[in-house]
């Protein structure tokens, strides 16, 4: 009887080992994984900055000047027939800051 505990101890106790082995190795992988997507970003930004690439889209740009002329417009209180002016103004204005980018 002695030797039957022995045995089943020994098999508990490499069990605690091998599950403590497989955590251990899922952490490593996940910390790989997402150096390598960092890596990635940084590489893209450093390849379109050499470029001359723009790194935000054509989407992206409306965005931006849409926001810009509504401010513009928040700040003069919404009166009415500034509205091509608003938008022309933060075209210019984004169009700057983005080709300084």
């Amino acid at each position: 009887m002695v030797a039957e505990i022995k045995s089943d101890e020994k098999s508990a106790v490499t069990k605690k080992s091998t599950a403590t082995k497989k955590t251990v190795k899922k952490t490593v992988v996940k910390k790989k994984v997402a150096k390598k997507t960092v890596a990635k970003k940084s590489a893209v930004a450093k390849k379109a900055a050499n470029t001359g690439q723009n790194l935000f889209s054509q989407r992206d740009r409306y965005e931006m000047i849409a926001k810009m002329a509504y401010f513009r417009a928040e700040k003069r209180g919404f009166e009415p027939g500034w509205e091509q002016d608003d938008w022309y103004e933060s075209e210019k204005l984004v169009d700057g800051m983005l080709s300084k980018t």
